[in-house]
């Protein structure tokens, strides 16, 4: 049996522009700020630190990190441990358990949508998950029109460029108008799903601790 034809429109195609954006250089900008508190080549000797391990133990204990991750975190041969294999959700975890790092001073909370005027590192941190949340509230349709997708792609790719540098507006830019062919689109909005799936878990866990 041949395999469905897979077709877009200009209106998914933007949806599925937004999911790339926030999937593959959301992870790498919250991986920049990540692995500027722990360099990759110390990575492995953090994780392996009684303390950490005792913080991520207890995550995992508790459901907050499912078994996938903490694969991820210990693999058999701990050289092999790299941030490259994080996700945003696990990246999310990771900042803000093992970082040091306190929620925006604007809202005093890892939830809320900090003011505008907040531009602090945590304050964008935050902004990369709203905005995950509000692109995928097109996901019943998986179309955005021109002018939703123009205001939403100017919003992320300013939080996106503050966090990683200067360097990610020219990459951001390029992913704009770059070509996307109809089955990578349905990848990358299959991935959203599960990114949203995953955080909602995470969500709930914490939510049940409290």
């Amino acid at each position: 049996m041949a395999a469905p034809t897979v077709t877009s429109t200009k209106e998914t195609t933007n949806y599925a522009r937004l999911c790339r954006l926030l999937i593959d250089v959301g992870s790498d900008a919250l991986r920049h700020i990540f692995d500027g508190i722990h360099p990759p080549a110390k990575l492995s000797s953090v994780l392996a630190s009684a303390t950490v391990r005792k913080n991520l133990l207890a995550l995992s204990k508790k459901r907050v990190l499912n078994p996938k991750q903490w694969s991820i975190l210990y693999p058999s041969a701990t050289a092999m441990v790299s941030s490259k294999q994080f996700d945003i959700t696990l990246l999310s975890v990771l900042l803000r358990n093992i970082c040091g790092l306190s929620p925006p001073t604007t809202t005093s909370s890892w939830d809320k949508l900090p003011p505008v005027t907040d531009i602090s590192p945590e304050a964008d941190m935050v902004r990369v998950k709203y905005f995950r949340n509000t692109v995928y509230g097109h996901a019943e349709h998986a179309s955005v029109d021109d002018v939703t997708f123009n205001n939403q792609w100017t919003d992320i790719r300013d939080a996106l460029v503050r966090l990683g540098g200067p360097s990610y507006g020219v990459a951001i830019d390029k992913l704009k108008t770059e070509g996307m062919d109809p089955v990578a689109e349905e990848d990358y909005k299959d991935l959203l799903k599960q990114l949203k799936k995953d955080d909602d878990d995470v969500k709930g866990k914490i939510e049940e601790l409290v």
